[in-house]
């Protein structure tokens, strides 16, 4: 048995209490479990048997550790008195007396397990018409969060000790219908559990109290138990008060600590008025109030840190307790001062992002500087909202960094999240399996495709998709068995290629994939899509694909969730590389550590429900517990894990301590947040009763609201031993984020840091400071030289395994002092052709440098929704032009139904704007259409044709929207345009793109489609109809997108092709040069405007010919240059071109 500690006197009173009812004051860091283990081994030493000394406190954390307490105190192999949580002990009571112990008593339902049955009985009552829930609840009943208000007003009854039929006179008595709904659901719900045999958390305090209430087992109890020990008073509700009362009431030997001032879970029904009220409800056996002391002596808080939190304690509400008694608890005194005054600091930073650099510096300073420990460190928050940024930022300098304690369910932890999304796509593709998710599976961990690789990858998928007809997402081989297509046909809609067609079966031809859909495609079924793709590119869609295939068919086989579980995880590879990581230490071990042990706690979760839930808990089942859960599982971390600073909530910090603790985002509207918490239901309406509000509480006040919200940072403020430093932000804008007022009660002065005043404590930082010193005119040339050293060593440090410690200290890794590269890969290949469209001379003519970096570069942005707006536009077009779908509007608002889905906006009304606007843009095109009198010979040209250049030879390439005979058999060509500007009419004349159209037809491009048009081969549509056939005069080969025509294809019998003119259709703009907009139901719209080039002369150079030269010698001499002017308002490129003051070289 370990020695006996020295106490002082008020603890000293508190271990030799003789017996009877007392409640101990005790505030932060006054050796409150001390005396607890202290008073309970004096009982043991007494004599006393350990199991008549019952020890309760609040939760598992604290439980364990009393009971390791309790065992080192009594020494080894000594038998001690066993700690428990209330809810732990009251099942313990319903096991031993209850009526169902021949099966060893109810099984207890997990959160998550509560969830699920409340979700079923409560679609059950919706079947069932029983009870009748008001018309405003029906809708809701198969959810999740009305399952979740249900819970929350049945587990406050509970609380209060109100029955179902209790419940239900207090809702008539006060008018409630949705409250009277849950009372009759409220029985039904604890008889199907009692027919279970089940029990939750919410009933187990309740049933346990009625226990008590008979006799016999009262009786036991009493006799059992000779005096019980209660931890954290305040957090007590009133169902556990009525159970401590048939236990330990009548004067009875009932010792109780507590703190009013930590009183912080009223959220979870605790009532601070339970501790408060103790000297009259538990009065000693002569009918006097039960004495209170307080323990005074602080042995956790240096001076400084002690004195900011009296401050702060002296604002807080007393009401309850004699004026003595809350004096003596909150007037404490420093045990010992020898150890330094302490220090508290509070700082205010212009922005959240230079708020969490700061505390990163602070904690590396008090590390490196001050020898203190990564795990005598703390962060500290008002609400889990703030913990994501403030992981990020301390791990990216260096800070190891742990999320504390079950701040995050473990389906929120990243690695976590990852597996169990891989999951659910392998066990459910067709649902699970969307673009986003399989663009974000492949850059994971699962995956490894960098996020260059895959941008590389989408741009070759795309151009391989440009000629497909059908979407690919619709027929891969993952998804296929679960592929489902219930959408009626279109009716009177003939599809595009003469069949039905099913909403979303088919993406119709000329409108774009984007790159997202076509990774999810390759995904599901890499075999077809990855043909013909590098394999180095292809690499991570095949591992990907292959990886959650095999996991399948373990599903298939009827393999346990966690057996595909393990299935993903260890065919994955991940595991292994995550165990060298962490050997290898840095902040890539520590964010291994970190996910190593959030896999292991998902592998523990995974098993618990399937040993709770039996055969048939399917995958989807798992997914949705765990994802749904709002408490992480109380799981040990992996044995061995390096030190780390924690990282919590002001709630999860309650009972914990260390050297230095940092409160930050102490802001204005967050700490306090004084809003109004109120639910559908009005759980926290309710009350019991007796109380004298009929059952009904009133709203609370801003004042208690005020109080809750000062207990919480007063919480937060006693968990620091000798340094306590409180941040906030305070923005420049008078609009901007404010400290909150918590700030000013501290009696310290406030820091308003505006910039960084020191470099940060990192590699990084000491490389940029050794950088500059080198270069520094004001500095000496033995300082310039010693940093010049320091930089060398740093750039030849290496770790055990050979690897470079600090890249970044070389100067052949400083921007500025590398040289420009050249390719030694010429643009063209010297002896090949050069390939020309005219957007392509259009884009040399316009920038040489945009058309280099959009064309050659491929660094062009994904296509976006204004350009799928414009494919989708111009495929319509073109089934109208061909016949292929009729001249009539309704017939086009079908089909624009089927492909606008295909079309990615970011957000709703969006959609539904740029809907209206192509419906409008749809209807101006079947009035141009009506009104043409010239002869349609085809539609989405493809045309291709060699002209020599300047000595070499130039491919003339593109598509043309549609061609056209006038009556003197000249040939016009139309370029449909979707956007909202117009050439003016002086650059109409010279517009690339029209020229290189009328420049295909002069060389003989289209002579193919004109020879079977003067054939006769097709049949020429009467505009505005449609032929039966769906075919179109013209549409041979010549004009089938997949098939190009002989470059320089001679023509027939029929004479040369002479242009006749080019015209810009602006579907997007009325006739009088206005872009469209919406319009009213009954406004007639405008025709379009037509702009109109003229004619190309049949022989002699003109500006078309002067305009490809320069493009060649543009292309042939490498020299792409930038070119501002009007086009660089509208220029992806603007950060990137050095012709523009935020693309400059920073370094010359």
């Amino acid at each position: 048995m370990v020695s006996p500690i020295v106490l002082d006197a008020a603890q000293a009173e508190v271990v030799g209490h003789a017996g009877g009812p007392l409640l101990v004051l005790a505030g932060p860091g006054t050796g409150k479990t001390t005396t607890l283990v202290e008073a309970v081994a004096r009982r043991v030493e007494a004599g006393a048997d350990p199991a008549s000394l019952l020890v309760l406190t609040f939760s598992r954390r604290a439980a364990r550790h009393l009971r390791e307490r309790l065992a080192v105190r009594l020494g080894a192999g000594a038998v001690g008195p066993a700690a428990w949580t209330f809810h732990a002990w009251c099942l313990a009571l319903l096991r031993v007396y209850g009526a169902d112990t021949a099966s060893g008593g109810p099984r207890l339902l997990s959160g998550p397990e509560q969830d699920a049955r409340l979700r079923d009985l409560l679609e059950g009552s919706r079947e069932l018409g029983r009870p009748a829930w008001p018309d405003a609840l029906a809708g809701a009943l198969g959810t999740r969060g009305f399952a979740e208000e249900v819970r929350m007003l049945m587990a406050r009854a509970r609380e209060v000790g109100v029955d179902p039929p209790a419940l239900a006179r207090i809702a008539r008595r006060v008018g409630r219908a949705d409250w009277k709904a849950v009372a009759e659901f409220y029985g039904d719900y604890l008889d199907a559990l009692g027919a279970e045999g089940a029990i939750d958390y919410a009933d187990l305090v309740h049933s346990a109290a009625n226990l008590t209430a008979q006799q016999p087992v009262l009786a036991s109890l009493r006799q059992r138990y000779q005096a019980v020990f209660v931890d954290e008073y305040q957090d007590t509700d009133p169902a556990q008060e009525r159970l401590l009362a048939a236990v330990a009431g009548g004067g009875g030997d009932l010792v109780v600590f507590g703190d009013p001032d930590q009183a912080i879970y009223a959220f979870r029904g605790a009532q601070v008025r339970g501790l408060l009220d103790f000297p009259a409800r538990f009065p000693s056996r002569d009918g006097s109030p039960a004495p209170v002391t307080a323990l005074r002596r602080c042995r956790r808080m240096a001076p400084a840190p002690l004195a900011a939190s009296r401050r702060v304690a002296a604002r807080l509400p007393s009401a309850g307790l004699p004026v003595r008694y809350v004096r003596a608890h909150r007037d404490l005194v420093p045990a010992d001062s020898a150890a330094g005054p302490g220090q508290v600091s509070v700082r205010t930073y212009p922005t959240a992002g230079a708020e969490a650099e700061a505390v990163a510096d602070l904690l590396r300073r008090e590390h490196l500087e001050n020898g203190v420990g990564w795990a005598d460190m703390a962060v500290l928050v008002r609400s889990t909202a703030g913990l994501g940024v403030l992981r990020r930022v301390l791990t990216a300098s260096g800070v190891p960094v742990s999320v504390g304690g079950g701040e995050l369910p473990v389906a929120r932890e990243p690695a976590a999240e990852l597996l169990l999304t891989a999951l659910r796509c392998a066990d459910d593709p067709s649902r699970h399996l969307t673009p986003e998710t399989a663009r974000a599976l492949l850059t994971s961990p699962l995956g490894g495709a960098d996020p260059a690789g895959l941008r590389a990858l989408g741009r070759e998928l795309r151009a391989l998709d440009a000629a497909t007809t059908v979407s690919p997402a619709q027929d891969d081989a993952l998804a296929r068995d679960a592929a489902a297509d219930d959408a009626p046909a279109q009716e009177d809609v003939p599809s595009p290629d003469g069949g039905d067609e099913h909403a979303g079966a088919a993406r119709m031809p000329g409108t774009p994939a984007s790159s997202s859909e076509l990774l999810r495609a390759a995904v599901a079924d890499p075999q077809r899509m990855l043909l013909m793709v590098p394999d180095e590119l292809a690499a991570p869609v095949h591992r990907l694909g292959q990886l959650l295939r095999t996991v399948r068919a373990e599903l298939r086989r009827g393999g346990a969730p966690e057996d595909a579980l393990w299935t993903l995880w260890s065919a994955s590879g991940w595991g292994p590389r995550l165990e060298r990581a962490s050997a290898a230490g840095g902040a890539a071990g520590r964010s291994a550590d970190r996910d190593l042990d959030a896999v292991v706690a998902l592998f523990d979760a995974v098993e618990r429900l399937g040993e709770r839930r039996g055969p048939g808990f399917g995958v989807a089942s798992v997914v949705s517990e765990l994802t749904h859960q709002q408490i992480a599982p109380d799981t040990e971390t992996r044995a061995g894990r390096p030190a780390t600073v924690r990282l919590l909530t002001a709630h999860r910090s309650k009972g914990l301590e260390w050297q230095v603790v940092v409160v930050c985002g102490v802001q204005d509207g967050v700490w306090p947040d004084l809003r109004q918490r109120h639910s559908l239901l009005g759980a926290e309406q309710l009350d019991a009763p007796h109380r004298g509000g009929g059952g009904v509480r009133p709203p609370r006040t801003r004042d208690e609201l005020l109080a809750d919200e000062r207990r919480l940072f007063y919480v937060a403020l006693t968990r620091a031993r000798r340094r306590l430093v409180v941040t906030a932000v305070d923005g420049a804008d008078d609009d901007g984020e404010q400290p909150s007022r918590f700030l000013d009660e501290l009696g310290v002065q406030v820091e308003k840091v505006r910039s960084r005043s020191v470099r940060p404590l990192t590699l990084v930082g000491l490389v940029a400071a050794l950088r500059r010193l080198t270069v520094d005119p004001d500095a000496s040339a033995a300082m310039r030289s010693a940093a010049a050293v320091r930089l060398a060593a740093l750039a030849a440090a290496r770790d055990g395994a050979g690897r470079t410690l600090v890249p970044a200290a070389h100067p052949n890794r400083w921007w500025g002092l590398v040289d420009v590269t050249s390719s030694s890969v010429p643009v063209v290949a010297p002896d090949g052709p050069i390939a020309l469209s005219g957007s392509s001379l259009s884009g040399l003519a316009t920038c040489g440098l945009r058309w280099f970096l959009e064309h050659e570069a491929q660094a062009a942005e994904p296509a976006s929704a204004a350009q799928g707006f414009g494919k989708v536009v111009h495929a319509l077009a073109d089934e109208v032009s061909s016949g292929r779908t009729p001249a009539r509007m309704d017939a086009l608002d079908a089909r624009l139904d089927l492909v606008w889905r295909q079309l990615e906006f970011d957000s709703r009304w969006r959609s539904e704007q740029e809907r209206s606007a192509a419906r409008e843009a749809l209807r101006r095109f079947l009035d141009w259409h009506a009104a043409r009198r010239r002869e349609v010979v085809a539609s989405e040209v493809r045309f291709a044709c060699d002209i020599e250049v300047a000595g070499r030879v130039v491919r003339l390439r593109g598509f043309i929207d549609r061609v056209e005979l006038d009556d003197d058999g000249r040939v016009h060509v139309v370029d449909f345009k979707t956007g909202r500007a117009a050439p003016s009419r002086r650059d109409l004349q010279t517009h690339a793109q029209l020229g290189s159209y009328q420049l295909a037809v002069r060389e003989g491009a289209l002579d193919r489609v004109l020879d079977e048009a003067a054939a006769g081969s097709r049949a020429a549509p009467d505009p505005g109809s449609a032929t039966d056939s769906g075919s179109a005069t013209g549409l041979g080969s010549g004009s089938d997108p997949g098939s190009v025509p002989d470059p320089g294809s001679a023509a027939g019998s029929r004479p040369p092709a002479v242009p006749g003119g080019a015209e810009l259709v602006h579907l997007r703009r009325d006739a009088g040069g206005e872009s469209l907009g919406p319009r009213l139901p009954d406004e007639q719209p405008a025709p379009p405007e037509v702009q109109a080039q003229e004619a190309l002369p049949t022989d002699g150079r003109v500006w078309i010919d002067d305009l490809v030269e320069d493009a060649v010698r543009t292309i042939t001499s490498e020299s792409f240059r930038p070119t501002p002017g009007d086009a660089c308002t509208m220029c992806s490129f603007r950060r990137s071109c050095p012709a523009r003051p935020e693309g400059e070289q920073v370094i010359d």
